[in-house]
């Protein structure tokens, strides 16, 4: 697999480096020191399988720098790394297509599972944080709407997506191509009114839909 490290700050994108490959024995690691570099990797190194981003770094002009990473990367696991712990930082960069967030200050161990949790599909961000963006959705969420809202094999792959499963997965379990499922969630996205698979999980989540379908 190969992951990206983005941070401006040598120490510290050293020690992630370890932690990644004690974490992930067969990763290769690509680095960038600011955000022009990591763009630069992002647009050479097209099989990027999750990338870390230091929300802080040279160039990233915070929240717009993670859309436009989460528009280059529409299917990989994003995770932003800053020494800020404010809730609303945490939740501006949920609302960017962030797939989780880790303090600077956190142990290794847990910076660890928080990268083995997104790299497998799943999010991770603190819970009073998820609690607030349910709160801020939209509305018309319902049970109701969505199922009415989606065809029956958009609603498959939404499933999937709220129990935290690639895209290859997806592809495998509903024995379509990766192309097949990246076009059911373009209409999935236009359909909820969310810009990320992060954000269709949590509504997924949110209606208890991957509980009460278990089809597939």
């Amino acid at each position: 697999m190969k992951i990206l490290i983005a941070d401006d700050h040598v120490l510290f994108r050293d020690g992630l480096k370890l932690i990644v490959e004690d974490t992930f024995s067969d990763a290769e690691v690509v680095e960038a020191d600011n955000f022009t570099e990591a763009l630069i990797q992002v647009d050479r190194q097209v099989d990027i399988d999750m990338a870390l981003v230091d929300f802080g770094m040279p160039g990233m002009e915070g929240f717009n720098g993670i859309s436009t990473l989460r528009a280059r990367l529409p299917s990989t696991p994003l995770v932003v790394i800053s020494g800020r712990e404010d809730r609303e930082t945490i939740l501006d960069t949920l609302r960017a297509g962030a797939s989780g967030f880790i303090p600077k200050g956190s142990p290794r161990a847990r910076i660890a599972n928080i990268l083995e949790t997104v790299l497998h599909g799943g999010i991770h961000f603190p819970q009073e944080v998820i609690e607030a963006m349910n709160t801020l959705g939209r509305a018309e969420h319902t049970r109701d709407s969505v199922i009415a809202t989606l065809t029956p094999r958009q609603l498959d792959v939404l499933v999937l997506v709220g129990k935290g499963h690639s895209n290859k997965e997806i592809a495998q379990t509903l024995n379509l191509t990766e192309g097949t499922v990246k076009v059911h969630l373009g209409a999935i996205f236009r359909a909820l009114g969310v810009q990320n698979r992060t954000r269709a999980g949590m509504v997924c989540v949110k209606l208890g839909l991957a509980i009460e379908r278990n089809g597939n």
